[in-house]
Formats: structure tokens, C-alpha cells, sequence
């Protein structure tokens, strides 16, 4: 082996390292946006589950649902439950509007989007 092909080899190595240590800095930092959206969509998923079985549902009946729902994700120990539910209803119920999931039934209800 020559000088410049250990030199080239070094320098290759360094910049695999960079772009393995920007990538892991990167996931890192956009963790816990992460998490939040998958804790809404498994709450959603839940909701939308239960109005399968129901015409309308509440307030008081989305924070019922959605008590101790659990997200992760599958390369991170980190994990997300919803705490409140009350507070979190208020977050995920605007959430699947602007999804257009739910649609407002009157007296503070929702139902699914036709």
C-alpha cells in the first residue's frame, strides 16, 4: 500500500463517520416531533376504531378512548403515553379535523367524515 491510497482511505473513513454522525444528530433532534405525531396517529386510529361502532363521540369519550396510548419508535428506547387525556383530546380532536377525519355533530360531538 501506498501513501496516498492510505491517505484516501483515511479521508473516505472520515467522511463516512460524518455522514453516519449528522444522520444520527439529525434523527435525534427531530425525535420528539416524531413521537408526537405517532402518539396522535395511534390515538386517532382509536377514535376512528370506536366510531366504527358509535354514530358520534364526545369530548369526555375521546379522552376515555385515548387514556395510556403508548407510542415509540422501533431504533430509540424513547417512548411517549398520554398523560392528560383531557388536554391531549383537545390537541388529537383538532389534529383530525385538520385531517379531515371528524366533522363537528353538534354538542360538542364529532362524527366520522362522510
Amino acid at each position: 500500500m501506498s501513501t496516498g491510497q492510505i491517505i484516501i482511505g483515511i479521508v473516505l473513513f472520515a467522511i463516512a463517520s460524518a455522514i453516519l454522525y449528522v444522520w444520527g444528530l439529525r434523527k435525534s433532534m427531530t425525535q420528539a416531533a416524531d413521537l408526537e405525531h405517532i402518539l396522535l396517529s395511534k390515538s386517532a386510529a382509536r377514535v376512528m376504531q370506536y366510531l366504527r361502532q358509535h354514530p358520534t363521540i364526545s369530548q369526555k369519550e375521546i379522552a376515555r378512548q385515548i387514556k395510556n396510548v403508548k407510542a415509540g419508535l422501533f431504533w430509540s428506547r424513547k417512548q411517549v403515553q398520554v398523560q392528560d387525556a383531557t388536554v391531549f383530546a383537545k390537541k388529537l380532536t383538532q389534529y383530525m379535523l385538520e385531517q379531515q377525519l371528524l366533522e363537528p355533530a353538534g354538542n360538542a360531538c364529532y362524527k366520522r367524515k362522510s
